[in-house]
């Protein structure tokens, strides 16, 4: 499983995830649903190409200052994949989003740090730094000890050893593998359901 992360390469070029983002994949909620629960309004949800989605983020950016974010969703293999960019308020509201489900977040911030989170049912099961995997926490941060494993993200990595290769992509190889889904670039094609939620704090 060592290169189980190539196929995510495409994640860590320059582009639109590169800098700050927040995608997460919520089980057995419709796009609609999840959006909804992040606070969207039903009134307010749109049809949007990824162009689209990029377009209406900064919309948002140079209206309010981050004050709110602009939310994709799309639907595959009985999951719903949220797509935030440049802001990352999703993560912040995983408890809601994962009432009654399980929901895995990959939050990036290439400014501060970088985020996997597991969610079932409002409580973080375990959540970790991509470059500190060994200091994981939550209510069960043993969790996703094999997986780590497995996708090379050594929940035993020594402070004192070299630095981990590739964890961003490494994330969501490990996110494929608890959810089956792997995030493509062909799957920005699909079309969004999306609307803008207000940021929290």
């Amino acid at each position: 499983m060592t290169d189980a992360y190539k196929e995510f390469d495409w994640l860590a070029t320059y582009g639109p995830f590169y800098d700050v983002s927040c995608v997460s994949f919520a089980r057995s909620l419709t796009p609609r649903e999840a959006l909804t629960r992040l606070g969207a309004g039903t009134g307010d949800i749109e049809q949007v190409t990824f162009d689209g989605l990029q377009e209406r983020t900064m919309e948002c950016i140079d209206a309010d200052n981050l004050r709110s974010g602009y939310v994709g969703a799309l639907e595959t293999q009985g999951w719903t994949v949220l797509v935030q960019l440049w802001t990352e308020s999703c993560n912040r509201r995983l408890p809601i989003l994962s009432q009654g489900t399980e929901v895995v977040s990959i939050s990036r911030n290439l400014h501060a740090d970088d985020y996997f989170t597991y969610a079932i049912d409002g409580e973080r099961i375990t959540y970790f730094n991509l470059l500190s995997p060994q200091t994981r926490m939550g209510s069960e941060p043993d969790r996703l000890f094999l997986e780590m494993w497995e996708t090379g993200l050594d929940p035993c990595h020594a402070w004192e050893g070299p630095d981990l290769h590739a964890p961003f992509q490494r994330s969501f190889a490990l996110a494929k593998k608890l959810t089956g889904v792997a995030f493509s670039q062909s799957m920005l094609d699909l079309g969004f359901l999306a609307a803008r939620i207000r940021n929290e704090g």
